[in-house]
């Protein structure tokens, strides 16, 4: 029990974000103080069905890498706030991210993987979505779809 409470405290402390709105795409934007840039974009595609689905993808100075510079809980804590603030206002009724597993960097894209499912775990029915991970060789996807 003690884990699951670690794992809340740890990412409740995002950074203050702006955001910017297109026709498809939303795009929450951090400066970070060490100077770099975090942005986290949702961008609206079509599943094979016809339906529409949102993508998230978030970039720590213009990389989505393992950087290694640090503060990585406060950056997930951005992370899950820019997508809780966007279900709020766009109720989407799917959304989908993923992480590689770069065997070149050894266990720490896998690490991050990790951390992706036990976080997808722990927030979805929150935010009113069944959550359905998919592992593979070199990545694992993540789809959140709203539950109705």
């Amino acid at each position: 029990m003690v884990r699951a409470v670690e794992i809340t405290e740890a990412f409740t402390t995002p950074y203050p974000m702006t955001w910017e709105h297109g026709d498809e795409s939303h795009d929450a934007l951090v400066k970070l103080p060490d100077g770099t840039n975090l942005s986290i974009m949702f961008s609206m595609d079509y599943n094979g069905e016809g339906d529409e689905n949102w993508q998230v993808e978030f970039w720590r100075n213009n990389s989505q890498d393992v950087t290694g510079e640090g503060d990585a809980q406060r950056i997930f804590a951005t992370v899950l706030s820019a997508i809780q603030q966007f279900i709020e206002q766009y109720e989407p009724n799917e959304i989908q991210f993923s992480a590689q597993k770069d065997t070149d960097m050894g266990d720490r894209n896998l690490s991050r993987s990790n951390l992706y499912t036990r976080l997808v775990k722990r927030y979805a029915a929150s935010w009113g979505y069944r959550a359905d991970v998919s592992d593979y060789a070199g990545s694992t996807s993540y789809r959140l779809e709203r539950i109705l």
